[in-house]
């Protein structure tokens, strides 16, 4: 008998590039047209139903691509015993002052354009990258499909969908409009790793509680103590850190939030259209962010990403947070970037 876990599993697509499944099957989690749509944004869905079963050694997935307006399918193994041993050893996470163990219970299949497939295993605050996988075209034959299935082959239904504030909201229309769609290709290229670490400063007397990381790979990270080790890393699109002013009862607890994008108010532009804070700016393909790792950063060689934070300026000042990467002693300033300092007490 295999071990049983508890687990859940769901699809993610990226916010502009929305898809709708017409059938699949993850281990004990299946998919259908009435329940397979996603814009969850890469890497961002989140699984809500845990089932007490083995861990799934295979999965399946057809869906149709709306802005391709193409259908896609793979069916594949998984690394099951990559998960495994995911499965079993957990990942150390903080709860107040104590170090615990959380598991990983979560299986996140990605489904990019052009027939990207990124599988993910996650548990709360954490999210790594498994498997990658490539689907190909598909036809459907007509003569196969239920009556409640027919809906999916309307003509121009792919394209009156993405006309939907549902499927594509206004905001991010308007951020379509204004830097374009991604690539299809970047959701290959953002799985690209380099050797960093980011380097928080504060001054005396301020206090690092923790820091979390979103990378543009759909990895996360919410490192449970404050020395996060050097390794192989996708670049960032968003870093959180946590941190106090003083001590005792007069301690203030802070919270500095960075988005790498063109965008200097998407914080609040974010918020003001119910945008979930960790979801990956429609134009990240373009930052600077990107262009200083690809043409100036060795990815063998180690680099820090300093965050700079002065608690003296006012919380909406944008000035509060100065960045660069700094590798041999080079420092390559970023300039481009949305900032925000907040109390969370």
């Amino acid at each position: 008998m295999e071990k049983k876990y508890e687990w859940s599993a769901d699809i993610s697509a990226p916010r502009e590039y929305p898809v709708e499944v017409f059938t699949g099957a993850v281990g004990g989690y299946f998919f259908s047209q009435m329940g397979g749509f996603s814009n969850t944004g890469w890497g961002g869905a989140t699984g809500t139903t845990d089932i007490k079963a083995e861990l799934p050694k295979r999965f399946d997935m057809t869906w149709l691509s709306y802005v391709d307006n193409k259908f896609y399918t793979i069916e594949s193994e998984l690394p099951i015993e990559k998960i495994k041993q995911l499965f079993e050893e957990g990942f150390y996470s903080k709860n107040g002052e104590e170090v615990v163990t959380e598991p990983y219970n979560f299986i996140n299949i990605g489904l990019a354009p052009k027939g990207i497939v990124v599988v993910w295993v996650a548990g709360a605050g954490k999210q790594v990258e498994v498997a990658r996988f490539q689907a190909h075209e598909t036809t459907i034959d007509l003569k196969l499909i239920t009556k409640d299935e027919m809906y999916m082959f309307k003509k121009d239904y792919a394209k009156d969908m993405l006309l939907d504030d549902f499927v594509i909201s206004k905001y991010v229309g308007e951020q379509l409009n204004k830097y374009g769609y991604p690539p299809a290709e970047v959701y290959e290229s953002y799985r690209e790793k380099y050797l960093w670490k980011p380097k928080v400063i504060l001054p005396e007397g301020c206090k690092i509680i923790s820091v979390y990381m979103k990378m543009c790979n759909g990895e996360k990270e919410d490192p449970y103590d404050r020395s996060i080790e050097q390794k192989q890393r996708a670049i960032p699109f968003m870093i959180e850190i946590f941190w106090t002013v003083g001590n005792g009862k007069k301690q203030q607890k802070f919270i500095s939030r960075i988005k790498f994008t063109k965008d200097e108010k998407i914080w609040e532009d974010d918020f003001a259209h119910g945008v979930r804070e960790n979801e990956m700016p429609v134009d990240f393909s373009q930052t600077e962010i990107r262009t200083l790792f690809k043409e100036h950063i060795d990815k063998n060689k180690s680099v820090e990403l300093v965050i700079k934070i002065d608690p003296n300026v006012q919380l909406e000042s944008k000035k509060g947070v100065d960045l660069y990467l700094e590798q041999e002693g080079k420092q390559y300033p970023i300039q481009e970037k949305a900032t925000v300092i907040g109390k969370l007490n």
